[in-house]
Parts: structure tokens; sequence; C-alpha cells
């Protein structure tokens, strides 16, 4: 009897948890605690979200920041950054970001297309957020290209996608590779290396 009450309890628990994240938000938003972030309908909050920077977010209807089931719901964050006031994130409709992403705008913008699947672990910077050379290294003689990610793209877990670079609608990018240059449209990306998107794989 006690390991049916265990059970439940598990089902329960997340279900509690993102109700419970999800209506925080929605609450600051709505009284304007929020005010770098405009949502243009529902947004679902599964991990916890860590909003930083004084540039905008802009959500749109239906995107969801975090995924349950999957790992890290409780113990890890969501971390959103437009750092400073010309930065400008936006995340497309009905876009799907695992747990444990970190997306930075530094300078620039990130965009994330509608209908987008992105794994577990994603990482996005539009800057290196230091000059590359030595006798600079130290100061913000910096520049910053944006990210633009297509529509209906597909990412797999671990990736990390570099500043400047653009993904071209309906590509896949398989795990755990770092993007640093541009991938066209409805193509999959292997280790590196391109593959021509099959219509019926």
């Amino acid at each position: 009897m006690f390991h049916i009450y265990l059970s439940k309890c598990k089902k329960i628990r997340p279900l509690i948890t993102i109700k419970y994240r999800t209506w925080v938000f929605n609450t600051l938003y709505k009284v304007g605690l929020l005010a770098n972030i405009y949502c243009t309908g529902k947004v679902k909050v599964i991990q916890s979200l860590n909003i930083q920077g004084k540039g905008r977010l802009i959500l749109n209807d239906g995107c969801m920041l975090g995924v349950y089931p999957s790992p890290n719901l409780y113990n890890g964050e969501f971390y959103l950054e437009a750092r400073r006031p010309e930065s400008i994130i936006k995340i497309g409709k009905r876009v799907l970001i695992n747990n444990n992403a970190v997306i930075i705008a530094d300078k620039s913008s990130i965009t994330i297309g509608d209908d987008s699947l992105i794994g577990p672990n994603f990482v996005c910077f539009d800057s290196n957020f230091h000059p590359l050379a030595p006798d600079k290294r130290l100061s913000q003689d910096y520049k910053c290209k944006p990210v633009k990610i297509g529509s209906n793209v597909f990412i797999g877990a671990n990736v990390t996608i570099l500043k400047g670079v653009t993904v071209g609608d309906n590509s896949i990018i398989s795990s755990g590779l770092i993007i640093s240059s541009d991938i066209p449209s409805n193509v999959i990306v292997r280790n590196g290396t391109e593959v021509k998107l099959c219509p019926f794989e």
C-alpha cells in the first residue's frame, strides 16, 4: 500500500512544481514586475527560471522553458540573459527547450524560430565576452554578432551555438556539437559535416 502512495507522490510532485513555476512567472508578468519581458500568449515554465540583464526578452505563444520528464527538473536552472539595453532574445511560437539551457545575448540578439526543438544543456552566445587579442583580453573592446536559429530546427543534447551563426529552417544538429559557422536549411549536421536531409528519414 505504501509503495502505491509513493508512486502517486512521484507523479503529483512534478505537476505541482510545474503549475507553481508557471503561475509565479505569469503572475509576476501580469503585475509588471518583469518589465523587460514581452509575452504574446501562454508560456510554460517547467524548470526554475533565472532571468538577468537589461535587454528585452520576447516569448511567443506556446513556448516551453524546460521539459518534464527530463533530468534536473528540481536541481538545475534555465538561464536567460539579455545583458545590455540593446540586447534581445526572441523565442518563437511552440518552441520547446529542454532543461539547463544557457542563452546569453550580450550586445546584439539571439532569435529562435517557431516550432524548434532543443535538447538539454543547450548553450547559445552572441559573444566571446572578451577580446581575443592578449593585450586587450580584460577590456570591453569586443564585438558581438547576432545568432539566428530558423523554424522547425531540431537540436540535440549538449549543443553549443556561438556568435554570428545562422541555422537554416528544418535542419538537425546532432548531440554534442559546437557550431561556429552557418548551417543551411534542410540538412543534418553530424560531427561537423552536413548530410542532406532525406524526406523519409
